[in-house]
């Protein structure tokens, strides 16, 4: 089938991980959004067996487990992303 693909990236501060958002858009007119947290850095402790089970030991109870995150201090460069997502959305009818 035929899509069109389309994505904006905001990266953190330190480089470390980035806010990816992805947009396709369907030969049939149907629209998907992928929203993802990419990490590019492992000293999380996430990738030991200890860490894991840790990890399912929180999530077995109800507690959050986070895995990265994406931090921006810089005000404008986070509106400027505001923006460019805005115009991923443009073309949806209500």
């Amino acid at each position: 089938m035929n899509r069109q693909e389309t994505m904006e990236i905001l990266k953190c501060d330190c480089g470390c991980s980035m806010l990816v958002v992805e947009k396709t858009v369907w030969g049939d007119g149907d629209i998907d959004y992928n929203i993802s947290i990419q990490d590019s850095r492992y000293d999380h402790n996430y990738t030991t067996i200890w860490g894991k089970l840790k990890s399912s030991m929180k999530v077995l109870f109800g507690k959050p487990v986070y895995y990265s995150d994406v931090y921006i201090d810089k005000p404008l460069v986070f509106k400027n992303f505001v923006e460019k997502l805005s115009r991923l959305c443009e073309d949806i009818q209500e």
